[in-house]
């Protein structure tokens, strides 16, 4: 298996591309922090998902990268509201969002709980 094979990795990845091409959109984006920090926090999210698989073979990283990878998907989440709530994005985009990273975020904690039983952390 390679880490573009884990279905965690291709959820992060179909994300970001998503909102990026939403965010990327609007226009004076530089007037809104929250757009910047989406951005910065949900390729976050899918570059410690690489790194945690790139360290795989030392499980304490791993689940380190995970963690990682699922506080940048929370944060996400926040911002996605936040521009929802300021009008940067539709309700209807902000609520597909939140949900979406939200799904990303419970989906990778099964991830890490499956390591942490199967290298007894």
């Amino acid at each position: 298996m390679y880490y573009k094979d884990l279905r965690i990795y291709k959820l992060a990845v179909r994300l970001r591309d998503e909102l990026h091409e939403e965010l990327n959109k609007i226009s004076q984006p530089w007037n809104n922090k929250d757009i910047d920090q989406a951005k910065r926090s949900s390729s976050s999210a899918v570059s410690n998902i690489v790194e945690g698989y790139g360290r795989r073979f030392h499980p304490r990283d791993l689940i380190k990268f995970l963690n990682y990878s699922i506080t940048s998907s929370d944060e996400t989440q926040n911002h996605t509201r936040s521009l929802g709530k300021d009008d940067y994005l539709s309700i209807k985009r902000s609520e597909y969002f939140q949900r979406s990273y939200k799904t990303l975020s419970i989906q990778t904690l099964n991830y890490l709980n499956y390591h942490r039983k199967k290298h007894n952390i």
